[in-house]
């Protein structure tokens, strides 16, 4: 099955997901793609997870091909919650909506019930674009503040050279409005590579990333100045894909 055909499969399982509603879903602003869903039992999860998903900040992809992902930690015991966010208008809505909702996420745990060994074992991640933006904004946090893991999925890190090589076809040039010599501003603000250094060192964070994708190649991730675990043989779909035989490395990572 090509990439693409998991993807859509993926989407598929989610939107049959989405019918069961075996979740609840918040709303952390007014406009209809701000919402989150919270997946698992909060009484008696492990942990928590923060799951941001990708689709290279196209408006096409939104959330239901993570739902698989989400659910599939719920079963493993962990209270996942998934983020939903604006794809159109270019930036910053991607990265002010995740923002706010990873905020409006933390500042929730106690009123949804979530118990204390699953508020203190928390764990921040995201799928490609979904990596970029946690990426990006662990970089604007204060050096003080609650310790948690920030463990990015295959994550496009180099909002410069994803512009100059046009990459995801134009994706980021897309997103961003203009290249980098007529609006630096934006790139300073949201580029993981630029601000690497800036995150506080209470994000413990772990790359992990397939050295068979072909969508964000893994280079990105061997020259980003974090720890990285190689998944071997692992495409762009298997770290967020229940059913791949990654799915265990990726559930070890999350958590650990």
């Amino acid at each position: 099955m090509s990439q693409s055909d998991r993807f859509a499969a993926l989407g598929a399982a989610g939107s049959a997901l989405d019918s069961q509603r075996d979740f609840f879903r918040c709303e952390y602003g007014p406009e209809a793609d701000q919402f989150l869903e919270v997946h698992g039992d909060p009484s008696t999860a492990s942990a928590t997870v923060f799951f941001v998903h990708g689709g290279y900040f196209r408006e096409r992809t939104d959330l239901a091909h993570a739902r698989p992902m989400a659910a599939a930690l719920a079963e493993a015991g962990v209270l996942c919650v998934l983020i939903e966010y604006r794809r159109v208008g270019g930036q910053p809505n991607c990265s002010a909506d995740v923002t706010a909702a990873l905020t409006f996420a933390y500042d929730s745990l106690s009123d949804w019930g979530v118990n204390d060994r699953a508020r203190r074992s928390l764990t921040v991640t995201g799928h490609s674009a979904g990596g970029c933006l946690v990426l990006a904004w662990a970089s604007h946090l204060r050096t003080d503040g609650p310790e948690f893991r920030l463990r990015p999925l295959a994550p496009v890190t180099d909002l410069f050279r994803e512009v100059e090589d046009g990459l995801g076809e134009g994706a980021v040039l897309d997103y961003m409005g203009a290249r980098p010599e007529q609006d630096l501003a934006p790139y300073l603000r949201e580029d993981p590579r630029s601000r690497a250094v800036l995150i506080p060192a209470r994000a413990d964070l772990l790359i992990v990333h397939g050295d068979r994708d072909e969508t964000v190649d893994v280079a990105f991730s061997r020259t980003f100045p974090a720890r990285l675990s190689v998944a071997e043989g692992a495409d762009h779909a298997d770290l967020v894909d229940p059913d791949s035989p990654y799915f265990p490395l990726v559930l070890k990572t999350l958590l650990n």
